[in-house]
């Protein structure tokens, strides 16, 4: 592995052996063996450049809300946005189009867009991390996604070291995952919204939280849905049909209040949460025959 000293020209935040548990809504995850937040956007091609050339092993990192590192962490360098494409703008005055940076949080975008009167976003709202994590994965709920509403994205592809321009037809959004996006360097969006009034957006928006807060285990650490849903029916409705709710392994368990949700005590490893998501996946098989896909991204394991 290369030494720290690689990364040091360029300003930012560079952490050596930074613990993945502070920087997941899991609270779980070993040690990043760099952990990098640049401030300047410019400097993104260089640095993944310097990573190529010394062999280092390198993934993209919002809030952590769909992730689940493992107990030994990641042997390679953690990239975060957050300080250098966190940005939001409108595209002008009248336009309805607004410009927002990968490492901005989606809840704070969705209230910009509604104290700007403008309507798309508000069926988001409570939905957890970036702006670049949730276009990776086409994030959604209440039956809007986050892909109906994104004109273009700017990534850059970490092979070529090329910067692009996607449009949404080519991206080729689908449920929980945009194919075109993966394996690049989200760097920012437009977003294509639609008039409206922003007292209206508001009400959905707090009426979207009760429900969230209804029906989801928000008082424990989570990553979310850890499964897609399968077509034609609902992982949290095979998984408590199979018999898994409260189903533990070691500090974590199987929500009792939405079955898709696997949450932990605070004492819990990621090793307990791994092995509960291969317990239930294996439940779910042999009751019914249908193999869950997980939501959560797995690293390291």
């Amino acid at each position: 592995m290369a030494d720290l000293h690689i990364f040091k020209d360029f300003e930012g935040t560079l952490i050596e052996y930074e613990p993945m548990a502070k920087h997941t809504y899991y609270r779980l995850g070993g040690p990043a063996r760099y952990f990098f937040k640049p401030l300047r956007q410019e400097d993104l091609q260089k640095i993944i450049e310097r990573c190529l050339n010394n062999n280092v092993e390198f993934i993209f990192l919002g809030k952590g809300a769909n992730v689940l590192f493992s107990d030994k962490g990641f042997d390679g360098l953690v990239l975060n946005l957050e300080d250098c494409c966190s940005g939001f703008e409108r595209k002008g005055e009248k336009s309805t189009d607004i410009h927002c940076g990968a490492g901005a949080v989606l809840f704070k975008i969705v209230l910009e867009a509604e104290k700007l009167g403008l309507a798309g976003l508000e069926m988001l709202s409570g939905i957890p991390g970036t702006v670049g994590g949730a276009l990776r994965m086409n994030a959604g709920a209440f039956g809007a996604e986050i892909g109906d509403v994104v004109n273009s994205v700017d990534v850059l592809d970490p092979i070529t070291l090329k910067a692009m321009r996607l449009f949404k037809n080519s991206i080729d959004f689908g449920y929980r995952s945009a194919p075109l996006l993966e394996n690049k360097l989200i760097v920012s969006a437009t977003i294509r919204l639609q008039p409206s009034e922003p007292a209206l957006l508001g009400r959905k928006r707090r009426e979207i939280l009760e429900a969230r807060k209804a029906k989801q285990p928000l008082d424990l650490p989570s990553c979310g849905s850890v499964f897609k849903r399968p077509v034609g029916d609902y992982a949290g409705r095979l998984i408590e049909a199979a018999g898994c709710k409260g189903l533990k392994s070691g500090h974590a368990w199987v929500s009792e209040k939405h079955a898709n949700f696997i949450v932990h005590d605070g004492k819990g490893t990621s090793k307990d949460v791994f092995d509960l998501i291969a317990q239930v996946k294996h439940r779910v098989e042999t009751a019914f025959g249908v193999v869950l896909e997980p939501e959560v991204q797995l690293i390291g394991f």
